[in-house]
């Protein structure tokens, strides 16, 4: 966990961060209207699961983190290569490390059923050998009935065959994870936070890539795309020019501005929180976002 303390060196990185520009008195998007509210589209009916464990893998994305098998551990490709969703149609897809797959899974409260033909290995050979090693072991294990329990909290799931064999999992998305808003109450440079933000920040991420929010000010759009355990994000694009409290308006500086465009970041999250930090300049520059899920 980052300290927030003070730096110098991380302080005058946060002020170079900032590049806050003019705004003038205008209410209305760049259309000429309201452009963007910000506000998800109304909650579609709810969907019914299982209870226990297996209404936490329902509806979520898991990556896949080892495969224990015959009592030695397998690490999982890294990055999320592998990983999994189970759906409310009673299918799981994902990747098993080399090739996608989708089968027919059917969930209870403490156990899973596999049906169905695994996905061939890529065809030309592309894939690593110690990637389809372990894409071999992974299927081996994740067949047929498996039962669900919880390794050391909510956000990590083993599915264990009758042999003892396992797949360990760890939550990837929530369910819920595109559409619901997410405030952002701070920034994180190196070590230190940035002042908090406007408590009306938010960003609302679609899966067709598209953003939508409010930089506390003014509304904004822009583009993000979800892969792996990384978030590539491109610098916000106003729709409005309104102009507000000069704290308010501070804030809104920083989200605007951006070290890269786009930038790439490593994504972390639980069912009401997400993390995106980017070190890969070294730890001293590193910066990113911390999000907190607001209730529908």
């Amino acid at each position: 966990m980052r300290i927030h303390r003070a730096g110098a060196a991380a302080g005058a990185l946060l002020a170079a961060l900032l590049t806050v520009t003019g705004c003038g008195p205008s209410r209305t998007g760049s259309d000429g209207g309201k452009a963007a509210e910000g506000k998800p589209a109304s909650a579609s009916p709810a969907k019914k699961g299982p209870g226990g464990y297996g209404g936490l893998l329902m509806g979520a994305r898991w990556m896949v983190q080892w495969v224990t098998v015959d009592g030695r551990e397998i690490s999982a490709p890294p990055h999320a290569a592998s990983w999994m969703a189970f759906d409310y149609d009673n299918t799981v897809k994902g990747n098993d490390g080399c090739a996608p797959f989708r089968r027919s899974a059917f969930l209870s409260d403490s156990a899973l059923t596999l049906r169905g033909d695994w996905a061939e290995a890529t065809e030309d050979g592309g894939c690593p050998a110690k990637n389809r090693a372990f894409a071999e072991r992974l299927r081996k294990v994740f067949n047929g009935p498996l039962t669900i329990a919880q390794r050391v909290d909510t956000l990590t799931l083993d599915l264990k065959n009758r042999q003892g064999d396992y797949v360990a999992l760890k939550l990837q998305q929530p369910e819920g994870f595109y559409g619901r808003r997410w405030q952002v109450p701070r920034l994180s440079v190196a070590d230190t936070y940035s002042p908090d933000l406007p408590k009306s920040a938010y960003f609302i991420f679609h899966e067709d890539g598209t953003v939508i929010g409010n930089l506390g000010c003014n509304d904004f759009t822009s583009k993000a795309v979800f892969e792996d355990d990384t978030l590539t994000m491109w610098e916000p694009t106003r729709l409005s020019q309104r102009t507000c409290s000069p704290d308010i308006m501070k804030g809104e500086g920083y989200l605007l501005s951006m070290r890269r465009n786009p930038q790439t970041f490593t994504y972390r999250v639980t069912y009401d929180s997400m993390s995106a930090f980017d070190d890969s300049e070294g730890a001293l520059l590193g910066n990113g976002y911390e999000f907190t899920a607001l209730p529908d």
